[in-house]
């Protein structure tokens, strides 16, 4: 099913079948998470969190509708995975007899926290030069590759443009990191 029809499905109150097409994909990132410390279960709670994140995407005003479907699907639930990594290596670090037990965040919480720190980046993105914003904006938000985007803009090799894009990342990371005190926070830092 091409990107066009699932669109249309999330934007029309058709989600099931476009999930029901999108599910087809699962195994992709069932695979990822097997093979990276996760079980089937969790393998399927991300998904369904990802999907999630795909409809709200798809309902947002400012949603490019040429964007690949499949590969902000699965490359949302990579992230989502990496970050329940990086909760549990928290969780398994703390010293459970001078704690208690655990207090989980609410979910909601977490949702909310993750948003803000997506607009902050989304903002400081904002504040580049036009050919930053417009790199970055092309392999973070539209899946363009390295190759089309090194065409596109004139460099003579992939590499000359992911250095590019490595250096208006750090400029990102920087904005953030000054502007709103984040220096601790492994999301920005690592």
């Amino acid at each position: 099913m091409n990107d066009e029809k699932i669109i249309f499905y999330l934007q029309n109150g058709q989600h099931e079948r476009a999930f029901t097409r999108l599910y087809k994909h699962f195994s992709k990132v069932e695979r990822h998470i097997l093979s990276n410390s996760g079980s089937k279960e969790e393998a399927l709670d991300i998904f369904q969190d990802a999907l999630v994140t795909l409809y709200k995407k798809v309902n947002s005003p400012d949603f490019d509708p040429k964007t690949k479907i499949v590969g902000f699907l699965i490359q949302t639930a990579k992230f989502l995975w990496s970050n329940e990594l990086r909760k549990k290596k928290v969780r398994q670090g703390s010293d459970d007899s001078k704690l208690g037990v655990l207090k989980y965040e609410d979910e909601t919480d977490n949702v909310r926290e993750k948003e803000g720190k997506i607009q902050l980046i989304e903002e400081a993105i904002q504040k580049l030069g036009d050919k930053c914003k417009q790199i970055l904006e092309l392999f973070y938000f539209k899946s363009i590759s390295m190759t089309v985007i090194a065409e596109k803009f004139g460099f003579k090799t992939v590499n000359s443009a992911k250095a590019q894009k490595y250096k208006c990342m750090e400029r990102v990371r920087k904005m953030v990191l000054e502007e709103y005190d984040l220096s601790n926070d492994e999301t920005f830092v690592s």
